[in-house]
């Protein structure tokens, strides 16, 4: 039934079907000069040889034999896939029928699908394989990945060299999925540090499952770089590129849908270079809340978040995301005056069309503005959509299963040297709610070694001393194994300079896990500290063989090799 629904209209929209204001002069609509054009540039795109549809609506034949199935599916709105709600702050490339549009399409098929005589226009010209044009730089996946016939979604995570020896600009970076049946939506991160490799598991070709990657895999720059189906892709606004430096690793997240066979996928993303530096930096501010816990059969569940930004702002776009719960999203500023402006409005939220949407003239929100977030869930037996039969209590997680909400904005400083206030105020935001819900999750579970060391780590941000210890030290306590426990509390204790503390933490997550490059190097600081300039030596270098681009290590070697030098 998903794919029956799939992509009855996705977007393609290429302007060179000529879509008219018809049926005024009282006459039955007809296909040649009503419905024709509607079609073409919202449907054919996607609905074509090749593409993520699975039938083709190129020609009259096509419509008519899916046109009862047509109509259904746009008076409900479930296709062309758009969520937002038209309001105040347009959309770029909205792939929206306007309702004059649906009733055309309506009224056709009501009064017997007339093809008409006079001429059609042409299918508009798509660009084979990639939208953007010829890219200068295609990574594709080593060889074919195998998705099982059966199961639960895969999220897999590609790992690939991306093979460029000097500096490069992107002003552009496009998916091609490879399978586009199986591919529910793709994240696009890069990994400067070499450990996202160092993750991939047994299996070919190279990468590991899971929604949660690595902290060094990110999106650059502020970016957005994802893909769902009928996505437009587009290249970045002046000054608006991204640096990608040699040595990088292309860490590739695709949500899998199994179909009942085995598919074999090869992705590949093209990257779009250009000569001009960037001259602005965007920032990524999500609001996420994580104290969700919706009780079962609550039908009316809300959580906010609300954030007061410290500088001037202007929105490039917005991306929410959520589970299959969720059913209503509102996304919104509040003005110094106390005007409230619309930013998104999603009345029936579909996990199987999400998306980024960029903002058709970017919001400007001047400092002392609020930006502020509003999901509504359904954990009731009503929801359609609801994985849990019967429904039952569900809380914040990362498995589909489990339910998130998050808005996340790109945002432009319109003074770039503000960025780094932007951030670190921001940093602060989030740090709390962090620790707010790591700590309703320990006070119910108090064994929660991971809770505990989350709520530390960031306890530890703030400045709480004293409650960031006892987190830390609750964790190796009752998870003497965890080994990102032992770093957060050998980090703490660096700081407050109990070095033999420090050291016994460090070695703990060596011991545990010798693929962490910082504790060697955290290691190799405390030998500097003392003098032990050959202890320190053998840490550092520890550090660079795992990760050779850890330019702290790196610096802190050189310094130990002089002063080794001076000593001879």
């Amino acid at each position: 039934m998903r794919f029956l629904i799939f992509a009855i209209l996705c977007s393609a929209w290429s302007g060179t079907a000529r879509e008219v204001t018809a049926g005024e002069d009282g006459n039955a609509p007809t296909f040649n000069r009503d419905i024709a054009p509607i079609v073409f540039n919202h449907c054919s795109g996607c609905h074509r040889p090749g593409q993520s549809a699975p039938f083709n609506l190129l020609t009259y034949a096509d419509v008519t034999k899916r046109a009862k199935q047509i109509r259904e599916v746009v008076e409900k709105r479930i296709m062309p896939p758009w969520l937002p709600e038209k309001g105040s702050v347009p959309f770029a490339n909205d792939r929206s029928l306007s309702s004059q549009q649906i009733s055309l399409i309506r009224r056709w098929v009501e009064n017997g699908l007339q093809e008409g005589v006079g001429a059609r226009p042409e299918l508009p010209h798509w660009n084979e394989g990639w939208q953007l044009g010829t890219p200068d730089l295609i990574v594709k996946l080593s060889q074919p990945y195998v998705l099982k016939p059966e199961g639960k979604d895969v999220y897999r995570n590609f790992v690939i060299p991306i093979p460029v020896s000097a500096r490069k600009f992107v002003k552009g970076v496009e998916l091609s999925p490879g399978n586009s049946k199986v591919v529910h939506h793709a994240f696009i991160n890069i990994d400067t540090t070499g450990y996202s490799r160092k993750r991939v598991d047994k299996d070919e070709p190279p990468g590991f499952d899971g929604m949660a990657l690595p902290e060094t895999a990110a999106m650059p720059g502020g970016q957005s770089l994802s893909w769902q189906p009928g996505k437009m892709h587009s290249f970045a606004g002046p000054g608006l590129a991204w640096a990608l430096e040699p040595k990088t690793d292309l860490v590739l997240q695709l949500h899998l849908h199994p179909t009942g066979k085995p598919e074999t996928l090869q992705p590949s993303v093209g990257f779009f270079f250009t000569d001009e530096p960037p001259t602005n930096t965007p920032f990524r501010l999500n609001l996420n809340p994580l104290n969700l816990d919706i009780p079962a059969e609550a039908k009316d569940y809300v959580v906010e978040d609300r954030y007061v930004v410290p500088v001037d702002i202007r929105l490039l776009s917005v991306l929410p995301h959520a589970h299959y719960l969720a059913r209503r999203m509102e996304g919104y500023a509040v003005l110094p005056d106390g005007t409230r402006k619309d930013l998104l409005l999603i009345k029936d939220w579909d996990f199987n069309w999400q998306g980024d949407y960029q903002y058709a003239i970017p919001v400007e929100l001047p400092r002392g503005s609020t930006l502020a977030m509003k999901f509504t869930y359904d954990n009731s037996t009503g929801n359609p959509h609801n994985p849990n039969h019967p429904p039952k209590r569900v809380r914040y997680g990362l498995q589909t299963t489990d339910e998130m909400a998050e808005l996340w904005f790109q945002v432009l400083p319109r003074n770039l040297t503000e960025r780094n206030l932007l951030g670190a105020d921001f940093a602060k935001h989030l740090a709390n709610l962090t620790v707010e819900y790591n700590e309703a999750v320990v006070k119910e579970n108090p064994n929660d070694a991971e809770a505990h060391t989350r709520a530390g780590r960031d306890q530890i941000f703030l400045k709480q001393v004293p409650q960031a210890m006892a987190h830390l030290e609750t964790a190796v306590r009752v998870a003497p194994d965890y080994d990102r426990a032992w770093y957060e509390l050998g980090y703490l204790n660096l700081g407050l300079d109990r070095l033999p503390e420090a050291q016994h933490a460090f070695e703990s997550v060596v011991r545990l896990n010798p693929l962490d490059y910082q504790a060697e190097g955290n290691l190799g600081n405390i030998c500097m500290r003392r003098g032990d300039l050959e202890g320190a030596e053998s840490h550092l270098r520890a550090a660079l063989r795992i990760n050779p681009q850890d330019a702290v290590a790196r610096q802190n070697l050189d310094l130990v090799l002089n002063a080794k030098a001076r000593k001879r």
